[in-house]
């Protein structure tokens, strides 16, 4: 009896993958490549695909059930329960994507069984690839307990028994779609949500949807409509549902859009006597409290902000089912005391609140470009320089360059020389490269020659070295047909060219030129020609500083 008990505990829980489809040929592959090796088997329901959804779905090995659209996701959905037979249910959309590395989390989940249904953390995408907001849904529960789902757009799982938040993550690419289909998809959902409440108007759940719905589509002014309409039904029947915090959202923003600032915060406020931990209230008053130049207000309300994202991090269940549209904006609240820092002239902590705002937007080029023009605008040239750089080497991977550079030649110039001063050859040599002389003055060619010189020379690139002494040569309007055998011909170019640098009182260049000669040619030297150049060089430091 003992071997039995061990052998069936033993036993791992079985997972049903369960979707319902209609010509998802553009994004089913993707779904499924992301689970089909976390499941045991793969259950879809279609309702009249015309495309490659069955061909791509069977290249999975999935079991199709063909029925006809009925304009109810529910009957649909729960249509595809019936015919699973794992012990877990695993519920997708085509438009959805496992996190790569969560499959095993998923195995984990239902393996130790601790509920009997689950909360997965969903990330709704945009186009771009940033985080438009975060939520938690149900989407991993006990098969041959009764759960299904009710309601027919927007529809919810009736769920029993025990439930738990699990550390499982799904993409959401619900915006990755045309025009056409954005725009057929909201005629679809609000026409549904019109036709539940011609039966029942006081049906708050679909009054919050239509909210939604419209603040999505960017009708602004129906998404206040809607959404003060859900808040009045609220207020009449002192409920206090989750959803409410989407729409007091939806309605502030509208307001904040609008450049209704006052009821854009009084909405606010009021959400938050409702809601304390509503992170998105916190941060739209954040912006409007900046707007309004009230610095405490708008630093208080950041901080509240940072101690309710550090409390959902370290206990999920607290997140509850609430879409959170600036969970993945926290970069923006460090921006923003990096703001009311420099404000009060506190540069350092400002820039440590800069550091962490580019850290937390992923290293963004874009952000460390703004934190750029920022202290460009500010006239601060050496910290704007180095974010410059900063946005440089963030955008290499992906082949990208900050626009200011496109804007401003010359300042590849800057940056190629300081990647050069910390040895970093290759970068200052395709910056220096980038500095098209279009962009530049007379003096910065001559300069970016010198500096090119200075750099094939460290990096022992001998030919490149030829062909950048001829360069410097042309543009000094110098004689090119002369001799190059040896190094010594290339330093003692190098010398003449900084006696001529020396004539013209061009100090910085001609103390670029004599420590380049040198290292090429140092016995060449000779200290009596040179000492009133050394001389001159000294007295301009001198009298600069």
């Amino acid at each position: 009896m003992k071997r039995k008990s061990l052998l069936k505990k033993n036993v791992k829980p079985t997972i049903s993958l369960c979707m319902i489809v209609k010509n998802e040929e553009a994004c089913l592959d993707r779904c499924l490549k992301s689970v089909c090796n976390y499941v045991d088997e793969i259950i879809i329901v279609d309702t009249g695909s015309t495309d490659n959804t069955i061909d791509i779905a069977e290249s999975y090995g999935a079991r199709i059930y063909h029925h006809p659209w009925e304009n109810d996701f529910s009957k649909h959905r729960n249509q595809s329960l019936s015919y699973a037979t794992g012990d877990w249910i695993f519920q997708l959309d085509a438009d959805e994507e496992l996190f790569q590395e969560d499959g095993s989390i998923l195995r984990d989940v239902v393996r130790d069984g601790k509920a009997d249904f689950f909360h997965c953390r969903f990330y709704d995408m945009k186009k771009d690839g940033s985080v438009h907001g975060v939520f938690y849904l149900i989407r991993l529960f006990r098969n041959h307990m009764g759960m299904g789902y009710v309601r027919k757009v927007h529809n919810q799982l009736r769920t029993q028994g025990r439930e738990a938040y699990s550390k499982i993550r799904i993409r959401h690419y619900g915006y990755d779609l045309s025009a056409d289909q954005m725009e057929a998809k909201h005629v679809r959902t609000t026409t549904l949500l019109k036709e539940t409440l011609a039966s029942d108007p006081e049906d708050v759940y679909s009054v919050y949807q239509l909210s939604a719905s419209y603040s999505m589509h960017r009708e602004v002014d129906k998404a206040i409509k809607y959404g003060e309409m859900a808040l009045d039904i609220m207020r009449r029947k002192q409920l206090k549902n989750g959803y409410f915090m989407t729409v007091f959202y939806s309605v502030a923003q509208g307001y904040q859009s609008m450049g209704k600032v006052d009821d854009a915060e009084r909405i606010c406020l009021e959400a938050l006597d409702l809601f304390p931990m509503d992170m998105d209230m916190c941060h739209l008053l954040a912006a409007i409290y900046f707007r309004k130049q009230k610095k405490d207000l708008c630093n208080a309300m950041s901080e509240r902000y940072l101690n309710i994202y550090d409390s959902f991090e370290k206990n999920p269940l607290l997140f509850g089912n609430y879409y959170c549209h600036s969970y993945a904006k926290r970069n923006e609240i460090y921006f923003g005391l990096a703001l009311i820092h420099f404000l009060e002239n506190d540069f350092e902590s400002a820039d440590a609140f800069f550091i962490k705002s580019f850290e937390d937007a992923g290293n963004s080029l874009q952000k460390a470009e703004n934190i750029c023009r920022f202290y460009f605008e500010q006239r601060m040239e050496d910290n704007a320089l180095r974010w410059l750089k900063i946005a440089y080497q963030a955008g290499l991977d992906s082949d990208k360059v900050p626009s200011i550079l496109d804007e401003h030649k010359v300042l590849y110039m800057n940056i190629g020389k300081d990647f050069l001063k910390q040895d970093d050859l290759k970068t200052a040599a395709d910056c220096l490269q980038k500095a098209v002389d279009e962009g530049l003055t007379a003096e910065e060619q001559l300069e970016k020659r010198l500096l090119q010189v200075s750099l094939c020379w460290r990096m022992e690139a001998t030919d490149e070295l030829i062909r950048s002494i001829e360069s410097l040569m042309q543009i000094m309007g110098l004689n090119t047909k002369r001799n190059i055998s040896t190094f010594d011909d290339l330093g003692q170019i190098l010398y003449d060219v900084a006696e001529l640098f020396c004539i013209s009182r061009h100090w910085p260049f001609a103390e670029l030129a004599l420590q380049i000669a040198l290292q090429i040619a140092p016995t060449l030297f000779l200290p009596a020609k040179f000492d009133s150049l050394l001389q001159g060089v000294e007295q301009k430091r001198t009298s600069s500083s």
